[in-house]
Parts: C-alpha cells; structure tokens; sequence
C-alpha cells in the first residue's frame, strides 16, 4: 500500500512517503542520510518493527545546493576561459617577437593584448632615442596619433609625466589622476585630448639594467590598478623587456654578419646588400674592385700579423676616402670593393686614382720596418655593365685582371669581353 501526505508541522515543501511493506526483520529505528554536496536532501526511516519504510525529500534544500554547485561551477569555467584567452593573447606577443617582426608591429599586440585584459585601457610603448635621454619612438595604437607625435623627442627627468620619470627613475611610477598630479602639469592640455586620467608607467630596462623604453597604461577612471591589473602589467613589461633584447641582438648579429672581422669594413654580403638596395631604389652606381699587387711578400717578410696590419691600414684609408654615402668592403684576401652612388666614367676614374694613390702610401709595420703595396682596379657602371649585382661584380673583377695584364698598379673599365677600356698608370 502507498500513501502520500503532506506533514503540516515540516518546514520544507515536501511530500512524505510512506511504503509498507516487510522491509525489515527486527531492531531499531535507522536514519540513513543522503547528501548533496554537504546538504541533506534526502532520509531514509527504517521502522523495523513496524514494518514502515519512510522516505523524506527535502526539495528546497536540494535544488539550493544544485544552484550554488552550478554556479561555482560557472565561476570556475569563466576563470578557466580567461586565463586561456590571456595565453592565447601570450602567444601572439611571443609569436610575433620570436618571428622577428618589426618591433613596432610586436609592440602595438602587446598594446592590444593589456587592453583587451585591463577595462577602459589604452596603452602605449615609448622608446629612447640612441643618446638615451629623448623620446625617440612611440607606439600606442589606441591613442591619437597627434599624441603620439608630441611625445617625440621629449627628454626624460624625475618629473617628466609618469613614462618619463619611470625611465629616469628605472622604476615604476603609477599615478592616480594626471589632472592633479604635479608631473603631469606641462602636458595637462595634450592629455585631455586622449580622454585618460590615470597612466601607470614601468620602465623596459636592458640586461645592463639601463632603461631604453617604457611601458605605460592610462585608464579611463582616475584609480590605481588593482592586484589582478597589476600582474598584468608586470607580464606586459617582461614581454616588452624581451622583445626589445632580442631585437638588439639581432640587430647585433646582422651586423657581424655583414661586416669583416679583420678590418672592420663590410663583407661580400654586406657589399651585395647595399648594392641590392641601391638597384631596388633605381640609382645608378659604380663599383670598383681592387686587388693588392704582390701581397704575398709582404706576408713572407713581415709575417701574417706584419700582413694583418698592412690590411687593416689600407681598409681605414678606403674607408676615409669613400665618405658616408658610398661603402668599402673586403671581399677576402687582399681584394677589396667600393661601391658609389654614381655611375659617371670621369668620376669613377677620378676615385681610381685617388684609391692608387691612397693604397701606394707606406705602412709603418713597426719602429724600424715600413711595407708599401700597390693595386689594380677594375671599374664596371650600372647599368651601362650589368643590370644585376652579380654581373656588375663580375665585369669589375675581369676588368680588375686585365689591368694586372697590363702591367698592374692601374685601373680598367670593363667595355665589354673583347673591348679596350680606358686604362691609367700610376
């Protein structure tokens, strides 16, 4: 038999049932309880000598502990979809640094990375020029450009806004309100362009400790940030450390790579480089590629360190007489090229002579020995001698060879397999 009633002294809205039947022999009263995460939704009344199994369900009490589970739950789900939308944003920085993108593009997805986890942020990142004490660089793809381009060339100081002073001072400096702050006073007019009232700046140190950059984020409300914000920031300059680093190592590197340990000049890549540019760029140019005349002597007498010497003196004088716009290198060896803006014969020339003249100037070996080289040179124009890099070095160095047929210490124009060009003896 089944009955169903509702007991008028109980404090829940449940239903009692009662089943009868011979479900116990003999023995007491038993309670059995059953929980749902720490609350009791449901008894279990044994009445063995009655013959009664009674089954208490305590509905309310069951689907408030049901709610409070979903919603921890929940909570726990949101902070695991943040926390992997903010690697994912991690990623993207990393990704970008460890493909050596242009630091300027690494540092605007750091910017948009801190803003998509800090509300009502804008940031930006602010470089150092090379002397180390003006703005030289700013990226902050959330703030007006005018702003931008206001802060360039700003010097830096104790008092200088919050990024100015976070360099000076290579450490944080968050400040609350830029309205009200005494720092702020000279750019007060400038910032309320961007509509921010708060900036916290850290500064980007270099593994010497030395500031090159800073960090900054402004907010809409003028508040500090809070603990959550705050290790945010410190991830963002971290990443912003490393990037900057890596890109002055690479920008190290690059430069050893296209430049001869020797004497300090470029090397065949570097000189390839620069005239790869030049011909993207549609100037005309000349090379003139040397070869030093008799070297090995020099190498027999003085030894390689006398050889060494002599080479490093002759690169400094190629490099003194080129100037800026043009470049020297040292291909290998004992041969060098130059390569100038300029494609006009009577200037090649003219530069021929004054390298022969240069070149055939005694080195001092030590106090008691002097060496004296001498060199031939071969001259090839774009495009008149090639359209490419590689032909234009070619026909110089032919052309080279055929001034050392001739009798060496003199130059030769390349005009071609069989053609004569103009020649000069020094």
């Amino acid at each position: 038999m089944l009955r169903s009633f509702r007991p008028s002294a109980s404090p829940f809205s449940s239903r009692v049932l009662l089943i009868s039947g011979g479900l116990a022999s003999a023995g007491l009263l038993m309670v059995v309880p059953a929980f749902c995460h720490g609350t009791p939704y449901l008894w279990l009344a044994i009445l063995p000598a009655c013959g009664f199994l009674a089954l208490f369900v305590f509905r309310e009490r069951a689907r408030e502990a049901c709610r409070a589970k979903f919603a921890a739950l929940r909570a726990r789900n949101d902070r695991q979809r943040k926390r992997v939308h903010s690697l994912r944003g991690q990623a993207r920085v990393l990704r970008a640094i460890s493909r050596r993108r242009p630091l300027d593009e690494s540092m605007g997805i750091l910017c948009r990375f801190v803003e998509d986890r800090i509300p009502g942020a804008r940031c930006s990142v602010l470089m150092l020029g090379p002397e180390g004490r003006t703005v030289g660089k700013s990226v902050a793809p959330g703030l007006p450009e005018p702003y931008n381009q206001a802060l360039l060339g700003l010097e830096i100081g104790p008092a200088v806004g919050s990024c100015g002073a976070a360099m000076h001072l290579r450490k944080p400096v968050f400040i609350d309100d830029v309205l009200r702050h005494p720092n702020w006073a000279p750019f007060r007019d400038l910032v309320l362009t961007t509509g921010m009232r708060a900036c916290w700046s850290s500064p980007i140190l270099d593994d010497d400790g030395q500031a090159v950059g800073a960090f900054a984020v402004y907010n809409e409300q003028p508040r500090l940030p809070v603990r959550g914000e705050r290790l945010t920031i410190h991830v963002a300059v971290e990443m912003a450390r490393v990037a900057v680093n890596m890109a002055a190592v690479y920008r190290q590197l690059m430069h050893q790579s296209l430049r001869d340990e020797l004497t300090g000049l470029a090397n065949r890549r570097g000189m390839k480089d620069w005239l790869t540019r030049r011909l993207e760029a549609g100037g005309r140019v000349g090379v003139l590629l040397l070869d030093l005349d008799d070297f090995k002597p020099v190498n027999d007498t003085f030894g390689h360190d006398g050889g060494d010497k002599v080479l490093r003196v002759v690169a400094g004088r190629l490099r003194d007489l080129v100037g800026r716009d043009a470049i020297a290198s040292r291909l290998g060896g004992d041969e060098f090229t130059l390569g100038v803006p300029t494609a006009d014969p009577a200037a090649l020339e003219d530069i021929a002579r004054r390298v022969i003249e240069a070149v055939g100037r005694p080195v001092s070996i030590d106090r008691r020995h002097r060496a004296r080289v001498r060199c031939s040179i071969g001259i090839a124009r774009h495009p008149e001698d090639g359209e490419t890099v590689e032909e234009l070095m070619t026909h110089a160095d032919l052309a080279m060879y055929e001034a050392k047929k001739s009798g060496k210490n003199r130059y030769r124009r390349w005009s071609g397999p069989a053609g004569d060009g103009a020649e000069m003896s020094a």
